[in-house]
């Protein structure tokens, strides 16, 4: 396959701006997928992007966490010296398997949904005879932004029931030392029994601690928030993304159709960084109530009673709910700027 031949992305037919999939166009691909992987491309491209962003940002994640449940560190700077004192250079990697597994998976799935979704929604809101409605049109771009935010919302909150599991392994694995530390203050260290074969960052035991000590629905502790948080925050992100580079492809260019890379690194940075901070009262909150349950888990380990349940909710202008808010926007930024870079040049050159 080869000269001008190109493929229109899943996208709405009438009055949208294109998706973050773009126009295909092979004669600028450096490799062309094999056939029987053409309707897996996106899901590929957005996997391997994934792999590197995630890789990229997981140590400002690492610390985002400790510092969100440790009211001890007085800073970011407080929590990258102690977690390297105290774990060294591998304390900052702890449990990025799974991340590495689930995030770029759920990131593959996420795309895959939204693209597919949004052609019906946008159908849903402008086209079927029961939203039908009279006076002038609405600008394609703003058509977009109600378009995008719930066809994210429906991709965030399918992908949420395959990533919470992985995730809260994730935090497993971040907080464990850390809480070792802060909850067991009754237990002398020597007489700790710390199972060294699961303390090395493995997935896979991580997993068996928690379904060990909470059943398999241990596993989707704070899920509730984590489905209100990939909701609403995928609905923000790829809003935010089509129309953020909308908007600079059209300063930049003059022309919206003309993507620039400038544009693509802004829209995705700029998109990471707000749906983080429309949401992030409800990352904290989830992260508060799986600490909950680790720590719960590490004193049933030790032979202790389990502390009472805490019956955390949600409250939108507690400051602590805030806290690690800068260190996240940064790694927000950074990832995201890499991810939609790395996956829009991939959806250029390899066709």
């Amino acid at each position: 396959m080869s000269g001008n031949v190109s493929l229109q992305s899943a996208k709405p037919k009438v009055g949208g701006i294109p998706a973050i999939t773009g126009e295909l166009d092979y004669s600028k691909a450096f490799h062309i997928f094999p056939e029987s992987l053409q309707p897996f491309r996106n899901s590929i491209l957005a996997y391997s992007a994934s792999l590197l962003s995630t890789t990229a940002g997981y140590p400002v994640d690492s610390c985002k966490s400790k510092f969100q449940v440790d009211k001890s560190f007085s800073g970011y700077g407080d929590v990258i010296a102690k977690t390297y004192a105290r774990e060294g250079i591998r304390g900052f990697f702890r449990g990025i398997m799974a991340p590495l597994i689930s995030t770029s998976f759920s990131k593959s799935i996420s795309i895959s949904i939204f693209t597919a979704v949004k052609p019906y929604t946008y159908t849903a809101l402008y086209e079927s005879r029961y939203s039908h409605k009279s006076g002038e049109p609405m600008h394609p771009f703003l058509r977009n932004i109600p378009v995008c935010f719930i066809s994210g919302a429906v991709a965030g909150g399918a992908v949420s029931l395959f990533a919470c599991p992985f995730e809260f392994t994730k935090i497993y694995a971040q907080l464990q030392k850390l809480l070792l530390n802060t909850t067991l203050t009754n237990v002398p260290k020597s007489m700790r029994t710390i199972n060294r074969e699961w303390e090395t960052t493995s997935t896979r035991h991580m997993a068996q601690q928690i379904v060990k000590y909470e059943g398999l629905g241990g596993l989707y502790s704070g899920f509730r928030y984590h489905l209100l948080r990939d909701s609403v925050s995928t609905g923000f992100y790829y809003s935010i993304y089509e129309s953020m580079k909308w908007m600079t492809n059209y300063f930049i260019n003059k022309d919206p159709s003309i993507v620039s890379p400038v544009s693509i690194l802004l829209a995705g940075g700029i998109s990471g960084v707000f749906s983080w901070i429309l949401i992030y009262p409800i990352d904290t909150t989830k992260t508060l109530i799986q600490k909950d349950v680790v720590t719960n888990i590490l004193r049933r380990e030790q032979g202790l009673d389990a502390l009472p349940p805490k019956h955390r909710k949600l409250q939108k202008f507690e400051r602590r709910l805030y806290r690690g808010l800068g260190i996240s926007v940064s790694r927000s930024f950074v990832v995201n700027m890499v991810f939609f870079y790395a996956f829009e040049v991939g959806m250029t050159y390899l066709a």
